[in-house]
C-alpha cells in the first residue's frame, strides 16, 4: 500500500477489509459482506419508507381537505335556527339552508339521543317531511286491525268475557301493546345533498324493546316547519282540491237511506267462538287457553 494513501478500510485480497492508518496496516479486520449489506439495506427500506410516507401524505391531504370543506360549510350555514331530538337522533337546522343530523350507527343502541359534535357534517337541506302516526279515525282499517288482524282486534275491542280469562287475556293484551306501539310510530325524512336520513320517534327501553315517544311528534312537526321556512316552502299551503259545489240541488241529492251508514251489528256468540277457533288454529292460543276462553265465553250466557 502506498504510504500516500489516506487512512481507511481497504480490501486485503482475502474477502475481508483491513484498516490502513495512513502509514501501516493495523490488526483491525472486518468482513467485506458487512459493508455490502449495509449498502443494500438502506435501498430496500427506502422504497418501503417512501410508500409509507406517500400514503401518510395522501391521508393528511384528504383530512385537511375535509376540514377545509367542513369549515366552509359551517360558515355558510349561518346561525342556528332550531334543533330537536326525534327518537334517538339529534337534528339542527341553520338559516343558510344547512342541516346537521346525528344518529347512532345501525345495530348500536346508544344511551339516550346521539349528540352532535364538532365532527358532525353540515349538509345542504333539500327537503324535510314529517309523517304522523296512523289515523284510526279514517274510513279504512284501523292501525290495530292492520297490525294484528280483524279477528283479534274485535276481541280486544269487544270481548269483555274473553279479557276476564287470565291466560288468553294476557296474550291478547300483549298483542294489543305491540299493535298500539306500532300505531304511535311516526317518521321524519330529511333529504340532503349527501344522503337521505329516515328517522322515527322510537327508542329502546331498559329491557331492549322499542317504544314510541309521543312527545317527539311535536318536535317533528316543528322541525318540518322550520326546514320548510328555510327552503321557502309554506307548510300550510293546501294541496289541489277537486271542484265541489257548495250547494247540491234537491234533485241531485242522494237518497235519504244512503246518507247514514247502517249500524254494525254486535258480534254474536257464534262469531266469538269462530274467532277463538281461528286463534287456536293459528297457534296464538294453546289448548288450555282455548278451552278456558271458550268456557268463559259460554259462561256469560
Amino acid at each position: 500500500m502506498s504510504e500516500q494513501a489516506p487512512e481507511g478500510w481497504y480490501p486485503d485480497g482475502h474477502g475481508n477489509e483491513r484498516f490502513w492508518d495512513g502509514a501501516a496496516w493495523t490488526e483491525q479486520v472486518r468482513a467485506l459482506s458487512v459493508g455490502d449489506a449495509a449498502d443494500k439495506k438502506p435501498g430496500a427500506f427506502s422504497k418501503l419508507g417512501s410508500a409509507v410516507k406517500a400514503k401518510a401524505a395522501e391521508k393528511k391531504a384528504s383530512k385537511e381537505e375535509a376540514a377545509r370543506r367542513h369549515a366552509e360549510n359551517a360558515q355558510a350555514a349561518g346561525s342556528l335556527v332550531t334543533s330537536g331530538v326525534f327518537g334517538t337522533s339529534t337534528v339542527e337546522i341553520y338559516e343558510g339552508g344547512f342541516v346537521r343530523v346525528a344518529s347512532w350507527p345501525e345495530r348500536v343502541n346508544g344511551n339516550g339521543p346521539c349528540p352532535i359534535d364538532k365532527k358532525t357534517p353540515y349538509e345542504r337541506l333539500r327537503s324535510i317531511k314529517y309523517t304522523g302516526p296512523s289515523d284510526e279515525s279514517s274510513g279504512g282499517p284501523s292501525a290495530l286491525e292492520g297490525a294484528v288482524g280483524p279477528a283479534v282486534a274485535k276481541l280486544l275491542k269487544g270481548g269483555k268475557g274473553l279479557m276476564k280469562a287470565s291466560a288468553p287475556g294476557m296474550a291478547a293484551a300483549g298483542i294489543g301493546h305491540l299493535a298500539s306501539n306500532a300505531a304511535r310510530k311516526s317518521f321524519l325524512t330529511i333529504a340532503t345533498d349527501q344522503r337521505i336520513h329516515t328517522l322515527d320517534n322510537q327508542s329502546t327501553n331498559s329491557v331492549g324493546l322499542k317504544t314510541s315517544n309521543k312527545g317527539h311528534n311535536e318536535v317533528g312537526i316543528a322541525l318540518q316547519e322550520a326546514g320548510n321556512a328555510i327552503l321557502g316552502i309554506s307548510s300550510s299551503e293546501p294541496g289541489p282540491v277537486a271542484d265541489v259545489p257548495h250547494h247540491v240541488p234537491a234533485a241531485q241529492a242522494p237518497p235519504a237511506e244512503s246518507a247514514a251508514a247502517p249500524t254494525a251489528a254486535a258480534p254474536t256468540i257464534g262469531d266469538r267462538l269462530r274467532e277463538l277457533a281461528a286463534l287456536h288454529k293459528d297457534g296464538i292460543l294453546s289448548d288450555d287457553e282455548f278451552a278456558a276462553a271458550k268456557a268463559t265465553l259460554l259462561g256469560g250466557l
